[in-house]
């Protein structure tokens, strides 16, 4: 079975000069998932290869703005391609409304009245700890995770080509995250560094996860300005367009 693929089109934060904004593609020969369509999302997707009309679904954890500002420019992309396949958006309770919101102010509501004649967009708001399914046989899991009070925060397990694919989205420790790396093989997980509120990963909240899920591969992303690789050792620490493979364990 050809190896599912992970791209990274950004890994950082506010605060993390030199790196854009989190957001990564996972592909496999059935399926393409844009995770996060953050401000950098679209430029990113072109620099790295990847066509508005491959994509499949576009997966959003919460509504914080660097998670889904890239949304109206995405848009504008598909009418401008002319996507003609169905696309599914996948995220916490209100994303169809929150994502028009975000059309409204920005003076394109036209746009995406015109959009969602012309193309087939789905909204789709998992039941948490019930798998959705997707194209290719694969399968969306949704967990809450523990972020900011006032928002409902997704994380999820991607189960796709025979391998179990974790994304905490924004957290700090909490037990749907432990929940996520529980069914991960590999997870890609937010280290945000050291912050004023609990409301991150830090390094150490990292290392302890690490500790408790020595089976699973965890990936940093999401990673603040003062989170360096060697404070994370056995840990992988992309940089913005890396790439690594998701293989299936044998039979």
């Amino acid at each position: 079975m050809p190896p599912v693929t992970v791209t990274f089109l950004g890994t950082g934060n506010f605060e993390a000069p030199g790196r854009y904004w989190n957001s990564f593609v996972v592909q496999a020969p059935e399926l393409t998932l844009l995770v996060e369509p953050s401000p950098t999302a679209l430029p990113n997707l072109r620099r790295a290869g990847f066509a508005i009309e491959q994509l499949d679904a576009v997966v959003i954890s919460h509504f914080h703005p660097d998670h889904t500002f890239g949304w109206p420019f995405l848009v504008f992309e598909a009418m401008n391609r002319g996507r003609t396949h169905p696309l599914s958006v996948i995220g916490p309770p209100g994303v169809e409304e929150f994502l028009a919101s975000m059309m409204r102010l920005g003076a394109v509501e036209e746009v995406s009245a015109q959009a969602h004649e012309r193309l087939s967009i789905d909204y789709l708001t998992p039941q948490p700890g019930a798998p959705l399914q997707l194209l290719g046989g694969a399968h969306l899991t949704a967990h809450v995770v523990e972020h900011v009070t006032r928002l409902t925060c997704f994380g999820y397990v991607i189960e796709v080509g025979g391998h179990r694919l974790g994304y905490s989205g924004d957290t700090h420790p909490c037990a749907g995250l432990e929940a996520i790396a529980a069914s991960s093989q590999t997870l890609v997980l937010e280290c945000n560094g050291a912050h004023p509120s609990p409301t991150h990963m830090d390094v150490e909240a990292v290392r302890s996860l690490a500790s408790h899920h020595p089976g699973t591969r965890l990936v940093v992303t999401h990673r603040g300005g003062d989170v360096e690789p060697g404070m994370l050792p056995g840990i992988l620490v992309p940089d913005d367009y890396d790439r690594i493979e998701l293989t299936a364990p044998p039979e």
